[in-house]
C-alpha cells in the first residue's frame, strides 16, 4: 500500500500558470478578425469587457479576453 502512496500522479503533480498575453498579441489577433469580416464582433466583444477600446482592458483580463477572441475563430 505504500509504494502506491508514493507513485500517485499526486504526489509528482507540478504546478502549471495560465498562459500569459501582451496586449499587442491580442491585437493582432483582434486585426485578423477584423481584416477577415468580423471588425463588428471584436468591437462587442471589447465593449463586453466593460470598455471602449482594448487598451483600456486591465492587464488581469488579458488571458480572458484572449480565450474570447479565440471563440470568434481567432490564432492566439
Amino acid at each position: 500500500v505504500s509504494a502506491f502512496l508514493l507513485n500517485r500522479s499526486s504526489d509528482l503533480a507540478v504546478p502549471v500558470s495560465a498562459p500569459s498575453y501582451t496586449l499587442e498579441q491580442l491585437s493582432l489577433a483582434a486585426r485578423q478578425l477584423a481584416d477577415s469580416g468580423r471588425m463588428a464582433d471584436v468591437q462587442q466583444l471589447v465593449a463586453q469587457f466593460g470598455v471602449q477600446t482594448m487598451t483600456q482592458i486591465p492587464t488581469d483580463r488579458y488571458g480572458d479576453f484572449a480565450t474570447a477572441l479565440r471563440g470568434l475563430g481567432a490564432r492566439i
